[in-house]
């Protein structure tokens, strides 16, 4: 008998879980569906992209191409011309989405959730965005009058929760988090019945929040836990369990020719500090202020604690963190910009370098005919002052901690690869500790040089995860040795299509029985998966404000 190729492939994306947690739970035995595909499929570690943040994670997930081609490499982008940083949509990313490439190969998809799916596109099919997608918007799904069929059948459909995590309001964070999950779970169990399809994938964004915000439940030594001994793990692990029982009701709705993936784009762990990159750059003499009135009476208001730091602090403290009325009044970039010490106040005359970007430091060079006020020539200047950077960098070390803050620097050409390269961080820091974590999305956010993290207890991983069972998955054996651009190629594969030549990733074929990758060997298709679907965008000035408090109530942009 001859190895059978999948008639149906169905993705759940976990954002930001790492396999060994989950493996831990299902092999105590609380994840008994996960623990089953585990079991009878294969499992393991996922690489993520660099930095491992959901921005450009999902849009190489997406396109099966590196940043330095999709152009994603964070969750904000300069805009031409500027200094200002607004967020990303699906519609500043290059490269054709897989759900294009199979629409267009005649396949029927069904998408639901994926983050930095919005705006939706028109696909042989029906498509729900997912996170970043603004709150108030009316046309999150294809067809458009989807949204209301759903608010029919299933119930008041939503992207976002309703609260943020407090230990004075946990049992109203979790109820919300149960709120969320039952509504997305609801809405899959409807749309998988709704239509015929081929390929289903939706994306579970909330496990991400719930780590984000309770890591220190699973992490005993945690500095959260000031002096909170013994296991704290039990209502996150009764949310996970929540969510095993969902996945077991979508799975219940499968047949035996379907093969299921659950991905994850990144993974997640300890985080104890900010490293505030740009306020360094200014004490290494990269960055200088200018010497106007304005300039001098913020930087002396910043110097005795006008922050966005220690207004998010005063915010919490009054219970006002979880409304997002609130924190959109201090939340849209220019208006950040007027209030606190912020690049306005530079003297790009007399700077060289400066960062924006979460995780992993993203610095960029002050060049010149790329910034609006460059002074970096491109050639053996910008070569010199990128040497001279990470030297500083890497030499640094903090005084307080007794050690470094920057454990590596690599360059953006050994990194990313494509026609977006211009594009990216001309350099990159990585952390000498972990659980630091570069803060660069807010010019300057506190008035040091790194602070205790807030708001949440654990950041993104370089891995996250990857579990697959089907008729052509190897049985209860374990996977090592891939990465999210992999993804794409994998799916088309599976549904018997070529893979486009300016893909970065590969089929995982590891995964695969012996039988199936001798009888079905890949395909590679001369054509480049050009870009596609709506026109290029940026959000309205309401929306960008909108979308920007939502990457602050998750702690992206603290």
């Amino acid at each position: 008998m001859g190895a059978v190729k999948s008639k149906r492939v169905f993705v759940i994306g976990l954002d930001g879980v790492p396999f060994d947690l989950l493996r831990r739970w299902a092999d105590q035995g609380e994840l008994p569906v996960l623990g089953g595909l585990i079991e009878h499929g294969v499992g393991g570690s996922l690489a993520s992209t660099l930095p491992p943040t959901s921005g450009p994670a999902w849009s190489s997930i997406a396109t099966g191409k590196n940043p330095g081609k999709t152009g994603i490499f964070d969750f904000l982008h300069r805009r031409p011309g500027s200094y200002v940083f607004p967020p990303i949509n699906s519609s500043m990313r290059r490269g054709k989405s897989l759900w294009r490439i199979l629409s267009d190969a005649g396949r029927r998809v069904a998408v639901v959730n994926i983050p930095i799916s919005y705006p939706v596109e028109e696909v042989d099919g029906i498509m729900i965005s997912g996170w970043m997608t603004p709150y108030f918007a009316k046309d999150f799904t294809f067809p458009r009058e989807l949204a209301a069929e759903i608010v029919r059948e299933v119930g008041d459909y939503r992207i976002y929760p309703s609260e943020t995590f407090s230990e004075g309001r946990k049992e109203s964070f979790f109820k919300a988090c149960d709120e969320l999950l039952d509504l997305l779970t609801e809405t899959n169990l409807y749309l998988m019945k709704k239509q015929d399809w081929d390929f289903f994938m939706t994306v579970y964004f909330d496990t991400d929040r719930v780590l984000h915000q309770l890591w220190h439940y699973l992490d005993e030594d945690h500095p959260w836990r000031q002096g909170r001994d013994g296991d704290l793990s039990a209502p996150v692990l009764r949310y996970f369990k929540r969510l095993d029982a969902s996945i077991g009701r979508l799975l219940d709705r499968l047949d035996d020719d379907t093969t299921v993936l659950l991905v994850s784009d990144h993974g997640m762990g300890r985080a104890s500090r900010f490293i505030v990159l740009n306020n360094l750059l200014m004490q290494l003499g990269f960055i200088k202020l200018a010497s106007d009135p304005v300039t001098r009476a913020k930087a002396f208001a910043f110097r005795r604690g006008l922050t966005l730091r220690n207004v998010h602090r005063m915010l919490d403290l009054m219970g006002m963190a979880k409304h997002a009325e609130y924190k959109n009044v201090y939340s849209f970039d220019p208006m950040i910009k007027r209030f606190f010490l912020s690049f306005l106040n530079v003297d790009w005359q007399r700077t060289s370098a400066y960062s924006f970007g979460r995780h992993y430091g993203s610095i960029y060079l002050n060049v010149a005919g790329r910034e609006p006020q460059g002074i970096v020539s491109r050639g053996s200047e910008y070569e010199r002052v990128r040497d001279e950077l990470a030297e500083a960098l890497l030499s640094y070390v903090d005084p307080k901690l007794g050690r470094p803050l920057v454990g590596k620097c690599l360059k953006r050409e050994d990194v990313y690869s494509g026609e977006c390269l211009d594009e990216a961080p001309d350099l990159i820091a990585l952390p000498y500790d972990e659980s630091d974590i570069f803060f660069g999305l807010a010019d300057f956010g506190s008035n040091r040089i790194w602070d205790q993290t807030y708001r949440y207890s654990g950041m993104h991983r370089d891995h996250g995860l990857f579990i697959g069972k089907g008729p052509e998955i190897k049985r209860g054996e374990a996977f090592e040795g891939g990465a999210v651009v992999d993804l794409a190629p994998t799916i088309l594969h599976l549904l018997g299509l070529e893979i486009p030549c300016d893909m970065d990733g590969s089929p995982l074929l590891s995964a695969f029985t012996d039988e199936f990758r001798r009888e079905f060997p890949v395909r590679k298709s001369p054509a480049a998966s050009l870009p596609s679907g709506p026109s290029e965008r940026d959000y309205s000035p309401e929306e960008e404000a909108e979308i920007m408090g939502r990457l602050r109530d998750l702690g992206y942009l603290n």
